[in-house]
């Protein structure tokens, strides 16, 4: 569900970067810990940078049911870095682009933000 072709601004050159808006009705059970009680309303930046593709998420809004309890979600400006090749010397939140499709998986980024959110 949240996996995003980048084989286009990859192709591109350095530097290069688009704009993407997404509304999802998100099924409950999707994610273990939680279900959306509105939709998740996203929106991205994804910025090539020679070797990896730095995504911005611009705008993260929702609300969730977290232990019975109702946690809206606003967030901004969550910078997250996707590799093209495995280093072990990497911190653990740097996540890699998929080479069999060219794409990104939004998908444990969205959960671990939305998390730290619940649990504040």
């Amino acid at each position: 569900m949240f996996e995003i072709p980048v084989w286009d601004i990859l192709s591109s050159y350095s530097g290069d970067s688009k704009i993407l808006e997404f509304k999802w009705e998100i099924p409950d059970g999707f994610y273990d810990e939680f279900n959306f009680t509105k939709p998740l309303e996203l929106k991205i930046k994804i910025i090539w940078l020679d070797n990896w593709v730095d995504v911005v998420i611009e705008k993260l809004t929702t609300a969730v049911k977290y232990w019975d309890i109702i946690k809206f979600i606003d967030l901004e400006n969550i910078d997250r870095e996707f590799r093209s090749n495995f280093d072990p010397l990497n911190p653990d939140d740097i996540k890699y682009i998929n080479k069999s499709g060219w794409t990104i998986d939004l998908k444990d980024v969205i959960k671990e933000e939305i998390l730290i959110q619940c649990i504040d």
